[in-house]
C-alpha cells in the first residue's frame, strides 16, 4: 500500500491509495469551511449548504440522481458539517464508481441550489437541531461553550434551526459557497481498485 498524495496548482489536494483487493471505492472531500465560518446572522448555514449541494447540478438536474446511481451500484453518501471543516463521502462498487464521481463532482463545479427545496432542507436541519437536544454529545458541547468567550468563532450555534435559517436566502447561501468552496480550501482522498 502506497499513498499518492499531490496538490495541484490551483491548491487542491489529492490523496489516492491503489487497493485491488478492495471490495469498494470509496471517496471523501474536505472543504475548509463550517460553522466557525459563519456571520453571526447566518448560523447554521454552513450545515444548510451541505444539504442543499446534493440537490441536483446543472449537469445532473434531478434531485435523486445521485442517490439513485449509487444504490444502483450498491453504494451510499453521507456529509456532514464541523465546526471547522464540511465533509462529503461516498462508497460504491468499483463498476459505478466513475459515474458516481462524475455525478459528486457536479456538486463542486455547478450546484443548481433549486429554491423550491429550500424550505424543505431547512426544515431537515431544523429536525437534525431538534434531535440534537436531547443528545448527550450536543449537551456537553453546549455546556461547553458557555465557557468560551462571547466573541470566539466556536461559540456560535451552528447547527442551524427554523429560526436561524427561516429567512435565509439563495443569494447568502451562494455567497457563502463562492467565498468558501473554492479549489486551494478542498481536499480529495479516494481509495479504490481503480489505479
Amino acid at each position: 500500500m502506497t499513498i499518492k498524495s499531490e496538490i495541484l496548482s490551483n491548491g487542491f489536494t489529492i490523496a489516492t491509495e491503489f487497493m485491488p483487493g478492495f471490495k469498494t471505492a470509496t471517496l471523501g472531500v474536505w472543504i475548509r469551511a463550517g460553522g466557525r465560518h459563519e456571520t453571526q446572522e447566518q448560523n447554521g448555514i454552513a450545515h444548510f449548504l451541505e444539504h442543499m449541494l446534493f440537490l441536483g447540478t446543472k449537469k445532473y438536474p434531478d434531485v435523486d440522481e445521485y442517490s439513485t446511481y449509487l444504490k444502483t451500484f450498491g453504494g451510499y453518501s453521507n456529509a456532514y458539517t464541523a465546526p471547522d471543516h464540511t465533509n462529503y463521502q461516498f462508497q460504491v462498487l468499483p463498476d459505478g464508481f466513475e459515474g458516481a464521481l462524475d455525478r459528486f463532482a457536479q456538486f463542486f463545479i455547478s450546484p443548481l441550489f433549486t429554491e423550491e427545496y429550500t424550505a424543505r432542507e431547512v426544515n431537515a436541519v431544523n429536525s437534525e437541531h431538534q434531535k440534537n437536544i436531547m443528545s448527550d454529545y450536543w449537551r456537553q458541547r453546549n455546556v461547553a461553550n458557555q465557557f468560551l468567550k462571547e466573541e470566539h468563532p466556536l461559540k456560535k450555534f451552528s447547527t442551524g434551526s427554523l429560526e436561524t435559517l427561516g429567512d435565509i436566502t439563495r443569494d447568502e447561501l451562494l455567497e457563502f459557497y463562492n467565498q468558501h468552496y473554492s479549489a486551494n480550501r478542498m481536499g480529495l482522498a479516494i481509495l479504490s481498485t481503480h489505479s
